[in-house]
Protein backbone atom coordinates (compact mmCIF):
# COMPACT_ATOMS: atom_id res chain seq x y z
CA UNK A 1 0.00 0.00 0.00
CA UNK A 2 1.46 3.37 -1.00
CA UNK A 3 1.96 6.22 1.44
CA UNK A 4 -0.88 8.17 -0.21
CA UNK A 5 -3.36 5.35 0.34
CA UNK A 6 -2.17 4.87 3.92
CA UNK A 7 -2.61 8.59 4.52
CA UNK A 8 -6.11 8.63 3.04
CA UNK A 9 -7.21 5.49 4.90
CA UNK A 10 -5.81 6.60 8.26
CA UNK A 11 -7.23 10.10 8.06
CA UNK A 12 -10.68 9.01 6.82
CA UNK A 13 -10.88 6.47 9.64
CA UNK A 14 -9.73 8.91 12.31
CA UNK A 15 -11.91 11.82 11.21
CA UNK A 16 -14.96 9.60 10.74
CA UNK A 17 -14.80 8.87 14.45
CA UNK A 18 -13.46 12.19 15.81
CA UNK A 19 -15.49 14.62 13.67
CA UNK A 20 -18.61 12.62 12.80
CA UNK A 21 -19.41 9.69 15.11
CA UNK A 22 -18.44 11.15 18.50
CA UNK A 23 -20.04 14.58 17.90
CA UNK A 24 -23.20 12.93 16.57
CA UNK A 25 -23.34 10.75 19.69
CA UNK A 26 -22.86 13.75 21.97
CA UNK A 27 -25.56 15.73 20.15
CA UNK A 28 -27.91 12.76 20.44
CA UNK A 29 -27.28 12.49 24.18
CA UNK A 30 -27.65 16.22 24.62
CA UNK A 31 -31.05 16.10 22.88
CA UNK A 32 -32.18 12.99 24.75
CA UNK A 33 -31.29 14.49 28.12
CA UNK A 34 -33.05 17.75 27.28
CA UNK A 35 -30.06 20.08 27.32
CA UNK A 36 -30.81 23.31 25.45
CA UNK A 37 -28.92 24.28 22.33
CA UNK A 38 -29.00 27.78 20.99
CA UNK A 39 -27.36 28.12 17.59
CA UNK A 40 -27.61 31.68 16.33
CA UNK A 41 -27.02 32.95 12.79
CA UNK A 42 -23.86 34.74 13.94
CA UNK A 43 -22.57 31.48 15.45
CA UNK A 44 -23.31 29.75 12.15
CA UNK A 45 -21.22 32.28 10.22
CA UNK A 46 -18.35 32.08 12.70
CA UNK A 47 -18.54 28.26 12.66
CA UNK A 48 -18.33 28.14 8.87
CA UNK A 49 -15.25 30.36 8.83
CA UNK A 50 -13.53 28.63 11.77
CA UNK A 51 -14.33 25.15 10.49
CA UNK A 52 -13.14 25.91 6.98
CA UNK A 53 -9.86 27.38 8.23
CA UNK A 54 -9.37 24.45 10.60
CA UNK A 55 -10.05 21.88 7.88
CA UNK A 56 -7.73 23.66 5.42
CA UNK A 57 -4.99 23.83 8.08
CA UNK A 58 -5.26 20.09 8.72
CA UNK A 59 -5.21 19.27 5.02
CA UNK A 60 -2.12 21.47 4.56
CA UNK A 61 -0.38 19.61 7.40
CA UNK A 62 -1.27 16.20 5.98
CA UNK A 63 0.16 17.21 2.60
CA UNK A 64 3.36 18.56 4.20
CA UNK A 65 3.83 15.38 6.21
CA UNK A 66 3.54 13.25 3.08
CA UNK A 67 5.53 15.41 0.64
CA UNK A 68 8.33 16.65 2.86
CA UNK A 69 8.20 14.45 5.94
CA UNK A 70 7.77 11.24 3.95
CA UNK A 71 5.13 9.98 6.37
CA UNK A 72 1.72 10.60 7.86
CA UNK A 73 0.51 12.47 10.95
CA UNK A 74 -0.23 9.09 12.51
CA UNK A 75 2.25 7.44 14.88
CA UNK A 76 1.65 4.25 12.84
CA UNK A 77 3.52 5.74 9.85
CA UNK A 78 5.43 8.73 11.27
CA UNK A 79 7.40 11.13 9.11
CA UNK A 80 11.01 10.24 8.34
CA UNK A 81 12.02 13.90 8.19
CA UNK A 82 11.15 16.71 10.57
CA UNK A 83 8.60 19.09 9.06
CA UNK A 84 9.21 22.73 10.08
CA UNK A 85 7.71 24.58 7.12
CA UNK A 86 4.31 26.07 6.47
CA UNK A 87 2.21 26.30 9.63
CA UNK A 88 4.89 24.37 11.53
CA UNK A 89 6.96 27.58 11.50
CA UNK A 90 4.45 29.13 13.89
CA UNK A 91 3.37 26.29 16.22
CA UNK A 92 4.62 22.75 16.68
CA UNK A 93 1.14 21.24 16.54
CA UNK A 94 -0.87 22.98 13.83
CA UNK A 95 -2.61 19.72 12.93
CA UNK A 96 -4.15 19.61 16.41
CA UNK A 97 -4.92 23.33 16.31
CA UNK A 98 -6.83 22.75 13.07
CA UNK A 99 -8.80 19.89 14.58
CA UNK A 100 -9.67 21.96 17.63
CA UNK A 101 -10.89 24.71 15.31
CA UNK A 102 -13.18 22.19 13.59
CA UNK A 103 -14.48 20.86 16.92
CA UNK A 104 -15.16 24.36 18.25
CA UNK A 105 -16.88 25.23 14.97
CA UNK A 106 -19.19 22.21 15.40
CA UNK A 107 -19.99 23.39 18.93
CA UNK A 108 -20.80 26.85 17.58
CA UNK A 109 -22.84 25.58 14.63
CA UNK A 110 -25.06 23.44 16.86
CA UNK A 111 -24.93 25.78 19.88
CA UNK A 112 -23.80 22.76 21.87
CA UNK A 113 -22.15 22.90 25.26
CA UNK A 114 -21.43 19.16 25.04
CA UNK A 115 -19.43 19.66 21.83
CA UNK A 116 -17.57 22.57 23.41
CA UNK A 117 -16.68 20.30 26.35
CA UNK A 118 -15.60 17.65 23.83
CA UNK A 119 -13.26 20.18 22.19
CA UNK A 120 -11.73 21.04 25.58
CA UNK A 121 -11.28 17.37 26.46
CA UNK A 122 -9.74 16.76 23.02
CA UNK A 123 -7.25 19.59 23.62
CA UNK A 124 -6.32 18.10 27.00
CA UNK A 125 -5.87 14.63 25.44
CA UNK A 126 -3.73 16.11 22.64
CA UNK A 127 -1.61 17.98 25.15
CA UNK A 128 -1.00 14.93 27.33
CA UNK A 129 -0.19 12.74 24.29
CA UNK A 130 2.18 15.34 22.87
CA UNK A 131 4.04 15.99 26.12
CA UNK A 132 4.32 12.39 27.29
CA UNK A 133 4.74 10.50 24.02
CA UNK A 134 5.20 12.56 20.88
CA UNK A 135 7.85 15.05 21.98
CA UNK A 136 10.13 12.39 23.57
CA UNK A 137 9.77 10.31 20.37
CA UNK A 138 10.68 13.29 18.22
CA UNK A 139 13.73 14.07 20.37
CA UNK A 140 14.88 10.48 20.01
CA UNK A 141 14.18 10.33 16.27
CA UNK A 142 15.34 13.80 15.17
CA UNK A 143 17.79 14.70 17.94
CA UNK A 144 19.27 18.20 18.02
CA UNK A 145 17.24 19.29 15.01
CA UNK A 146 14.03 18.77 16.99
CA UNK A 147 15.57 20.21 20.14
CA UNK A 148 16.38 23.45 18.32
CA UNK A 149 12.94 23.51 16.70
CA UNK A 150 11.29 22.92 20.09
CA UNK A 151 13.29 25.77 21.62
CA UNK A 152 12.27 28.13 18.81
CA UNK A 153 8.61 27.30 18.18
CA UNK A 154 5.92 27.05 20.86
CA UNK A 155 3.67 24.05 21.20
CA UNK A 156 0.31 25.86 20.87
CA UNK A 157 0.63 29.65 20.75
CA UNK A 158 2.87 31.34 18.18
CA UNK A 159 5.61 33.63 19.38
CA UNK A 160 6.35 36.23 16.76
CA UNK A 161 9.98 36.58 17.81
CA UNK A 162 10.61 32.89 17.09
CA UNK A 163 9.44 33.08 13.48
CA UNK A 164 12.37 35.19 12.28
CA UNK A 165 14.80 33.01 14.27
CA UNK A 166 13.49 29.83 12.66
CA UNK A 167 13.93 31.19 9.13
CA UNK A 168 17.68 31.24 9.77
CA UNK A 169 17.71 27.50 10.63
Amino acid sequence: MTLTYKNILLNLSYYSVAILVLPWGLLSLETEWGFPRDPSPSLHYAAIILGTVGFALQLWCIILFQRFGEGTPSPLFPPRKLVTMGPYRFVRNPMNVGELMVLVSLAGWFGSRALLAYALIAWLAFHIFIVLLEEPRHLKRFGDEYGQYKATVNRWIPKLRGISELRRV
